[in-house]
């Protein structure tokens, strides 16, 4: 038990846990023909738990909270509701990216657990995106030409257009929808021209002072 504690209380053991979380959630999931509604529910909802473990306890707290929204929205089809699950979980995500973000340009040395942080960053901003996607959907239906009833195809959609690879087979057909894709894509690229290049820097940085 004192072991379990010990892997709970870690937060870089936490951020490893994040990672594979987000890895399943995002790569693996969709690979199952059938329909894993239940396995995303789950996947999810520990991704948002330990994202808001790896900020502080009191926003562990708010993560709890987006659960129980989202479980208690999920199984009504009241529009209002879904409204208010998909608009606090937008906010819980983006706060959690922002946190994320700013406490990689605050740490002083670059490690594996740093590396770990940038790519959960990256897979969160996806996440966020996501739901911001799934939200538009929701509030403008037709906004994506998207046929399936699962919501996996439009995480599949964001993470594509996130990482602009755009295949084109799932398009945005409404304005607020394109010009939702225009912020995902370029949110992508200035990820990873800033943030990780100021992460590479500061490694570099590192490794010519231990050589000095």
């Amino acid at each position: 038990m004192k072991d379990m504690r010990d892997i709970i209380n870690n937060k870089s053991i936490s951020s490893v846990l994040l990672l594979l979380c987000l890895a399943v959630f995002i790569f693996l999931i969709p690979l199952f023909t059938f329909r894993a509604h239940i396995v995303s529910v789950v996947l999810l909802s520990a991704i948002i738990l330990l994202a808001g473990y790896s900020i502080s306890t009191r926003v562990t707290q708010v993560a709890i909270a987006t659960i129980l929204v989202e479980l208690s929205t999920s199984a009504t089809d009241f529009i209002y509701l879904n409204y208010f699950a998909e608009l606090f979980t937008n906010i819980f995500f983006i706060y959690i990216v922002i946190r994320v973000i700013l406490d990689l340009l605050h740490r002083k040395e670059v490690d594996i657990y740093a590396l770990v942080d940038a790519i959960n960053g990256y897979l969160l901003i996806g996440l966020m995106f996501c739901s911001l996607v799934a939200f538009v959907d929701l509030y403008a239906p037709g906004s994506y030409n998207s046929t399936a009833d699962s919501k996996m195809e439009l995480v599949y959609y964001t993470m594509i257009t996130l990482t602009t690879a755009g295949y084109g087979d799932i398009t945005p057909q409404l304005p607020l929808a394109q010009s939702l894709s225009m912020l995902i894509a370029v949110t992508g690229q200035f990820y990873v021209a800033v943030i990780v290049a100021i992460l590479v820097g500061k490694f570099s940085s590192l490794n010519t002072k231990e050589k000095n």
